[in-house]
Formats: structure tokens, C-alpha cells, sequence
């Protein structure tokens, strides 16, 4: 009777934490805000400067790195460099081998600003792929000038939420200059966005490839590697976002991102220590404007603890949350402690300046439902399944709230939605869900539906525990109704 409450229980958990930190640009973290202007559509003949706008998005946003500038600090965070258009380079020569660059990380300003510059000098690139054939007609010129106007429409796109139009972008962009880590970088970051993480996991370690002394596509698949799916090796991608995180700080030893994300995985780790705590105060230290070191730090305490330290943590995290993208991420390690109800006024705030972010919307679903206001959960969560590509994470929520309410056909329905979508890493979280419909079904005495609830969790996994026998009992029971 009471492991189903239990796996419910722990699905919740699961969920949430599959959720992870949202850090797009469309979020507001590092990326650029809105564009009002609508996408081009057609090419430019000249190419145009791009517009400076502050760097939000914690996910790397891709841009071919350009001679690193002291900026006016800004109320934002960097992790990457934005996609933008580029003017094209005179000698041509140069844009054919990879040369000298020095790239330029902006963190979340506070009162003091950071930038962090790590210079690449004649790195080699591993993969060299064949000269892409130019479309009939197109000369060498004309395909530089489309490249650019794309990355300039999957940037648009992207901020719109127009998750397939700015795919579609950044993938015919990649397919004019796959040596260029723009576009790839731009496929990666919207597919964070969506919390695809296998394909942005794979995006990003495509940008590895083209560009292995970037520190912010360090970070990136460090922070991809942190997020609690349900991969079988687990500890070897903790491992591994570890040792990405020390490489990004050796490469921009200024940058409170990577102190930040080496906290984070050596945390996940298990390293509760003194070296965890420094990492996210070091992060602090590099910008005291920054918020989730701040709500990272709190955890840590409390798990040490150290209560009265770890409140203070927090308010500080609290009071520092000021725009959209950390108020989520504070909001997210809130409810990773089970404070729900304190991170609900965060996401509210969030979806007032922002009304179609993705995971603020999915995390104040889950808050909802966790406090029992299932009606506006549902609202809020359908609201996040109409804005995002992917359609795991919503059904999967939605289906923990009709279980919630004792509505198992609308769970299974839910779940039959997410399957159309689910990842690698996520199939046994879909197993487990569906095993919570077939208990319920079984409970209720309807053993012909447990037994599709069933053997749609086998499907999923073939390896749970105790399905079989589970599946046998809802066909005995079935067939002695029968007779």
C-alpha cells in the first residue's frame, strides 16, 4: 500500500531535479533579451556590424571569438559569447585557419563586475571536415553573408521561442560552414533551452571539437553532465564535469561560472568539504552580484550543518536574484531542498517579466502541484507545454499531478504524450511513472488497464524491478475476474 505513495514521492524528487538550471538567453541568464525586430528573411548583400546587447546566457551562445574589449559592467551573466553576425574578415586567408583569438566571458555584474579572458593560441582542431560544396550559383561571398543573416534568424527565433524555425537555422548555417562554432554552439543552447539535454550534450562537445581551448564550452558540458538524468553513469559524467570545470578555470581563471559549476559537481560527487565551499566562494569573490553561488553555498552549509550560515546564504541569494534567469536558478536549488513554498514568489515574479519561460513555468507547476493547487498547476504547466519543443518534462509533471489527484487515466494519457519525446536518459523515470499508473489501476480493481500501464513501463525499461511479476498478477487478476 505504501510503496506506490513512496514512488510517487520519489518521482517528485526526480522530476524536479531532472528539471535542472535553466540558462538559455531566452531566459534571461546571459543571453540577450528580446528582440522586437522581426526575423530577416532574406540575404543581405552588405554585412552589417552587430548590435551590442548584454551578454545573458549561461548556456554558450556561440560566437567567433574577436579580441576581448573592456565593457561597462551590465546587470547580467556570461557563460559564452553571444551568436552574432560578424563583419567579414579582409584577409581571407585568415578566416580559412584557425588563428590567435582571445575570448571574453562576462559574469552576472554586481558591484563589481568580472571578465574573464582566456586566450587561445593556435590551437589545432581535430576534425577537419571536407569544404562544404557551395549551392549552385553561390559564390564564397554570398554563402558568408547567408551563414550570417542565419545565426542572426536563429537568434531571433530562439528569443521568440520559436524553438523549430531557430533549429532549422542554425542547422542550415552549419551545414554552410561546419568549421564555424556558431552554429553549433546556437543548436546547443536551444536545446538547453528545452532541456534536451542528450542532444545538447552532444552539440557541445561537437563545439569541443572545433574549438578545445574555449572555457565556456567547458562549462557548458560540465553544467550538461550535472543534471541529474537517469543515465546508468552517473558517476562517471560527474567525474568527468569535473575535471571540464578545472580545465575552464585554467583557461579563464576569472570566471565565477567555472568556480561556480566545480562546486556544483563536486557537490554531486558527494564532496561536502571545505574545497566545495571554497569553489563557491571563490565564485562570490569573482562576482558578488552573482546569485546562485550565493543559493549553492546555502545548500552546502545546510548539508554541513551549519544552519545559521546557510540562511544567510540564502537571503543573500534571494536579495541578489534580481532578473529573470537567476531568479529560476535560485528558485531551482530552492526546491531541491524542498522549499517550495519559498520558491514559489521567485517564479512568479520570473513569469511576470517573462511569461513564456520555459522552466520558470515548469518549476512553478511543480511547486503547485507539491502544495496541493492542482487547478493553477495545470494551467501553468500547459502553458509550459505549448512554449517548449519538449514535450518530456510537462506531460511528465502534468502525470505527477494526476496521480496526485487519484486520476490515473489522464496520468497514463499524460505519459503516452511524453513518450513521443523522451530521451535515452529519461526512459526509466518513464518506466517508474507508468509502473505508479499500473499500481493505481490494480488498486482500483481494473486489471486489463494495469496491464497496459505495465507493459508500457517494460517497454521503457525492460530491468525495473518486480514489473514482471507486477504484469503477471494484473493478467491473473484479469483472467480469474474473467472466469
Amino acid at each position: 500500500m505504501l510503496r506506490p505513495l513512496i514512488l510517487i514521492f520519489v518521482l517528485s524528487l526526480t522530476t524536479i531535479c531532472a528539471l535542472g538550471q535553466d540558462l538559455g538567453s531566452s531566459n534571461k541568464l546571459f543571453g540577450a533579451g528580446k528582440k522586437k525586430a522581426a526575423p530577416p528573411t532574406k540575404v543581405k548583400k552588405t554585412p552589417t556590424k552587430p548590435k551590442a546587447a548584454p551578454p545573458r546566457s549561461r548556456t554558450p551562445t556561440a560566437t567567433k571569438p574577436q579580441p576581448a574589449t573592456k565593457k561597462k559592467p551590465v546587470t547580467a551573466k556570461a557563460a559564452t559569447p553571444k551568436v552574432t553576425r560578424q563583419e567579414k574578415a579582409s584577409d581571407t586567408a585568415a578566416r580559412k585557419k584557425p588563428a590567435s583569438t582571445e575570448f571574453t566571458s562576462t559574469r552576472f555584474s554586481g558591484s563589481a563586475a568580472t571578465e574573464a579572458k582566456a586566450s587561445v593560441t593556435g590551437s589545432k582542431v581535430e576534425i577537419s571536415p571536407a569544404q562544404p560544396k557551395l549551392p549552385p550559383g553561390m559564390t564564397a561571398a554570398q554563402a558568408d553573408d547567408l551563414f550570417e543573416d542565419l545565426i542572426e534568424q536563429g537568434n531571433l527565433f530562439r528569443d521568440d521561442r520559436n524553438y523549430a524555425a531557430a533549429e532549422a537555422a542554425y542547422s542550415r548555417a552549419r551545414t554552410l560552414k561546419p568549421r564555424d562554432s556558431r552554429a553549433v554552439y546556437g543548436l546547443g543552447n536551444l536545446y538547453s533551452d528545452q532541456l534536451k539535454w542528450q542532444e545538447a550534450e552532444k552539440s557541445y562537445r561537437d563545439a569541443l571539437q572545433l574549438e578545445p581551448n574555449n572555457a565556456v564550452a567547458h562549462i557548458a558540458l560540465s553544467y550538461i553532465l550535472t543534471q541529474p538524468v537517469t543515465a546508468p553513469n552517473l558517476s562517471e559524467r560527474y567525474a568527468e564535469a569535473e575535471r571540464l570545470s578545472r580545465r575552464a578555470i585554467q583557461l579563464a581563471p576569472l570566471n565565477a561560472l567555472a568556480f561556480d559549476q566545480l562546486g556544483a559537481a563536486l557537490e554531486l560527487r558527494g564532496f561536502i568539504s571545505t574545497e566545495t565551499e571554497n569553489a563557491y566562494r571563490r565564485a562570490i569573490s569573482l562576482d558578488s552580484g552573482f546569485a546562485p553561488p550565493y543559493a549553492h553555498l546555502g545548500r552546502l552549509l545546510r548539508r554541513r550543518g551549519m544552519f545559521r550560515e546557510s540562511v544567510t546564504a540564502y537571503q543573500n541569494a534571494i536579495e541578489r536574484a534580481t532578473d529573470v534567469g537567476s531568479k529560476v536558478l535560485v528558485a531551482e536549488v530552492l526546491q531541491s531542498e524542498q522549499r517550495f513554498a519559498d520558491s514559489e514568489p521567485l517564479l512568479r515574479s520570473a513569469i511576470a517579466s517573462d511569461p513564456r519561460n520555459p522552466t520558470a513555468l515548469l518549476l512553478l507547476g511543480r511547486a503547485l502541484t507539491t502544495l496541493g493547487n492542482y487547478p493553477e498547476a495545470e494551467a501553468v504547466l500547459r502553458t509550459g507545454l505549448a512554449v517548449s519543443g519538449n514535450g518530456f518534462r510537462a506531460n511528465s509533471l502534468l502525470a505527477t499531478l494526476y496521480n496526485r489527484q487519484g486520476r490515473p487515466e489522464l496520468a497514463e494519457n499524460a505519459l503516452l504524450q511524453a513518450s513521443r519525446s523522451v530521451s535515452e536518459y529519461d526512459r526509466r523515470l518513464l518506466a517508474q511513472q507508468f509502473e505508479i499508473v499500473g499500481d493505481a489501476y490494480m488498486k482500483a480493481g481494473n486489471g486489463r488497464n494495469a496491464e497496459r500501464a505495465y507493459q508500457q513501463a517494460i517497454s521503457h525499461d525492460a530491468e525495473t524491478e518486480n514489473l514482471a511479476d507486477k504484469l503477471a498478477n494484473a493478467r491473473q487478476g484479469r483472467f480469474s475476474r474473467r472466469n
